[in-house]
C-alpha cells in the first residue's frame, strides 16, 4: 500500500515537472524547484526518473565555477548553430528584420544582433558581420557566422538569448561539460 502511494505521487510529480520543463526549457534544477515550490530532492528524484524514461535531456554546464544542470524536454535540445526568435517578440517591420541582421562581437561574453545597424555597437564591436535571415513558423531564424562561433567557442559554451528593445543580446555564460539524454 505504501509503495503504491509513493509510485502514484512520483508519477504525478514527474508529469507536473515534465509539463513545467516543456513550458520553461533550459531552467536549472534549482530554478525548477523554486518555480514549483518543491524541495530540491523531489525535483532531483523526478529528473532521474524522467532521464531513465528518456523524456528529458540534461545539459551540464559550468557557470561561475559551479556545475549547473539545465533541463530540456526530449526533442527540444538546444540548437548549436541557429537561433530562433518568435516574430511577435520583435518588431518585424520595414526595414528591420526583413532579410538580414547585423551581428556584433561586443565583448568576450556578449554578442549583439539587430535587424538594422546600430552605430554604438558598430563602434564598440571587435568585429561585426551582416547575415541573412529566414522566417519559419512565425520565427526569425539566424544562422550564427563561423567567425563568431570560433571566437566565442560557440560549440562548447552555454548561451542565454535576451531581447533588448528590438535587438538581441546573447550572453555566453559557461562551459558545456556534458549532455545526458539518459543514463549510460
Amino acid at each position: 500500500m505504501q509503495t503504491e502511494k509513493r509510485n502514484k505521487r512520483g508519477f504525478e510529480s514527474d508529469k507536473l515537472l515534465l509539463e513545467t520543463i516543456k513550458s520553461f526549457q533550459g531552467l536549472s534544477q534549482y530554478e525548477l524547484a523554486k518555480k514549483l515550490r518543491w524541495p530540491i530532492g523531489r525535483v532531483d528524484g523526478s529528473i532521474r526518473r524522467l532521464l531513465n524514461k528518456k523524456e528529458i535531456l540534461m545539459e551540464v554546464i559550468e557557470r561561475n565555477g559551479r556545475r549547473v544542470n539545465l533541463i530540456y524536454p526530449k526533442g527540444s535540445e538546444p540548437s548549436r548553430s541557429v537561433i530562433e526568435i518568435p516574430e511577435k517578440l520583435l518588431h518585424v517591420e520595414n526595414p528591420t528584420w526583413l532579410n538580414s541582421a547585423f551581428v556584433y562581437a561586443l565583448n568576450s561574453t556578449t554578442i549583439g544582433v539587430s535587424g538594422h545597424e546600430i552605430a554604438e555597437w558598430k563602434e564598440a564591436a571587435c568585429f561585426q558581420e551582416e547575415i541573412g535571415i529566414t522566417k519559419e513558423n512565425e520565427k526569425v531564424v539566424l544562422k550564427i557566422p563561423e567567425k563568431i562561433k570560433r571566437f566565442y567557442e560557440w560549440e562548447q559554451k552555454h548561451r542565454v538569448v535576451s531581447i533588448n528593445g528590438n535587438a538581441l543580446l546573447i550572453t555566453i555564460s559557461g562551459n558545456i561539460i556534458e549532455q545526458k539524454k539518459y543514463p549510460s
